[in-house]
């Protein structure tokens, strides 16, 4: 974390160094709002098998809405600093595995023929969870494509990468019963119970990285399109990440029905192998989740703003630098 700060700063200081001719904004402040589409990268959910590398392990299902708003402050012609607050809509369900539930018997001998999205969907977990976050980023400007004819009737297209820093609270739940149920009091893999398993923590660090481009027209106000992939630094995003423990711990720690609870949502295979067929594959201490890698996520959005009036936060109008 020290180092991505690091180079965050120095992304900054390098920028303001090289960037301080070409196009300015006449009104250095922005503010705005966003919409578009957020999708997991984790245990569960993603393509068949056990996976494809980042964008390509998009589950279409999954895709749910994201939204909110932004701040941008112009600070010279190549960079800008902008802090955006989010609301993001996560979803993961092992049923939407491969072929899915319609495709795969979770009583079938051979495991599917060897198909590894066979073991997902025998794991029939699923969860959703609510994010709010919170980011502090850089837009690294390489050039700004001049549109207009004219200083007066100007537009300018600025293709731009970003870097930076957020913090988000997450909240993962899954259907019971027909309820939504917050899945991280349940310690589904024996956090605070197992020895080396701590309750992980609700509210994380992530380090923003993406691309865009933003059409400003005549500093009025702007348009973008934005890809933006979030690095965590947790591997609960979806409560999944190690292997499954013996549940008749839970009526040890927790009262009948919150133990029944607990042992239901964390191995739900028997939902759909009820004699326990396959049972030895979500037996305690196999495979529930890769502890390896930790969950990402990312958006996609369509962002508009508007140059706020000179004098706000004592930013005057600049009077120059057209694009050359």
């Amino acid at each position: 974390m020290r180092q991505t700060f690091m180079l965050f700063c120095c992304l900054i200081a390098s920028s303001w160094a090289w960037a301080q001719a070409g196009y300015k904004p006449a009104v250095p402040f922005e503010a705005g709002l966003f919409a578009g589409t957020s999708a997991f990268l984790g245990d569960l959910g993603g393509q068949s098998g056990i996976g494809r590398p980042f964008l390509r392990d998009t589950d279409m299902k999954a895709l749910r809405a994201t939204g909110g708003v932004f701040f941008r402050y112009n600070m010279a012609a190549n960079f800008a600093l902008r802090g955006d607050l989010s609301y993001i809509g996560l979803r993961g369900d092992d049923k939407w595995a491969g072929k899915g539930s319609s495709g795969f018997s979770a009583t079938d001998g051979t495991q599917g023929g060897g198909d590894d999205a066979w073991f997902r969907s025998y794991r029939n977990l699923s969860f959703r969870s609510r994010i709010y976050e919170l980011m502090l980023v850089g837009e690294i400007i390489p050039y700004n494509f001049e549109l207009g004819g004219g200083y007066q009737g100007y537009s300018v297209l600025s293709p731009y990468a970003l870097i930076g820093v957020g913090v988000f609270n997450f909240r993962p739940q899954a259907l019971y019963n027909g309820t939504w149920t917050d899945l991280q009091p349940l310690s589904t893999e024996g956090q605070g119970f197992v020895p080396g398993r701590v309750p992980y923590k609700l509210t994380q660090m992530c380090v923003p990285v993406g691309l865009g481009v933003k059409w400003s027209y005549n500093d009025v106000w702007t348009l973008g399109l934005e890809v933006n992939h979030r690095i965590t630094f947790t591997d609960y995003i979806d409560d999944v990440s190690t292997n499954y423990i013996d549940p008749s711990i839970y009526s040890t720690r927790f009262d009948p029905s919150r133990a029944a609870m607990a042992a239901a949502l964390a191995s739900r295979s028997i939902e759909l192998d009820p004699a326990l067929v396959n049972g030895y594959v979500s037996a305690p201490n196999e495979q529930r989740g890769d502890p390896k890698d930790n969950d990402s996520y990312y958006t996609i959005t369509i962002r508009a703003s508007y140059f706020l009036p000179e004098g706000t936060f004592g930013g005057g109008k600049r009077y120059g630098c057209p694009v050359w």
